[in-house]
């Protein structure tokens, strides 16, 4: 006599494989990127703020910043990497939400163990999840963004080794300086630098790209903002 489990088409399990992928691989990969962005959110955000955070969690991120970056610089690599991981994290976020319910503490991809996501710890769990994975990063980046323009400064190059600050803040960056040509744009002429004044103020600074660069950061925060939103959308509504 053939037993339950022996009936063609069944599972010992009703997590069944999508593309390949189960529900609970699409929640341990979502804490994966959840982990990396709020770590690097933290290490960049204490960086910016000359927090000793960044040695104490490097190990953990598996990198770290040079001591002393110009602030600016710091927040111009926090915008393009956590647009970037938000991006990811959103998509398997709305990944999970497509696939589950009733409610949003279910389709939300944290569990807190194996407790249920709709009762109790583990709603509490969700809840607090739910702030610090998904809406903390995305002050995170606007901090970024305030950083980069309110300290960053444009320089320029003038003869053999020399650099010259040409401006600073958003009036600036997102406009081509007035001795820009496409060689000068795309090479090594322009650099960012940071909150130092004076004669050193172009010391340490990094290539950079006036006008092509800060409209590539900003598509991309915009872009990382508005799928982080559709998926955080899904996970409220559903379907």
């Amino acid at each position: 006599m053939n037993s339950k489990q022996d009936a063609p088409g069944t599972q010992p399990s009703d997590d069944l494989p999508i593309n390949g992928i189960t529900l609970a691989t699409t929640r341990k990969l979502w804490l994966s990127l959840a982990l990396v962005t709020n770590l690097f959110a933290i290490v960049a955000h204490g960086q910016t703020q000359g927090s000793d955070i960044d040695p104490k969690l490097s190990a953990v991120v598996g990198f770290s910043f040079v001591p002393g970056l110009l602030d600016s610089i710091v927040a111009m690599w926090g915008i393009l990497i956590l647009s970037i991981l938000l991006i990811l994290n959103a998509a398997v976020m709305r990944e999970h939400a497509l696939r589950t319910g009733p409610t949003w503490h279910e389709r939300y991809p944290f569990r807190l163990w194996d407790a249920s996501p709709s009762i109790g710890l583990g709603r509490k769990g969700q809840v607090c999840a739910y702030i610090f994975f998904s809406i903390l990063p995305l002050f995170a980046l606007g901090h970024f963004w305030r950083v980069f323009l309110g300290e960053g400064k444009l320089c320029t190059e003038i003869g053999e080794g020399g650099w010259l600050p040409l401006a600073a803040g958003e009036s600036d960056f997102f406009r081509l300086p007035p001795d820009a040509n496409f060689g000068r744009t795309f090479g090594d002429y322009y650099r960012l630098a940071g909150e130092v004044a004076g004669q050193d103020a172009c010391k340490d600074a990094t290539t950079f790209f006036p006008l092509v660069q800060p409209i590539v950061m900003l598509l991309l925060s915009v872009f990382a903002v508005f799928v982080t939103l559709r998926g955080l959308y899904v996970v409220w509504r559903g379907q």
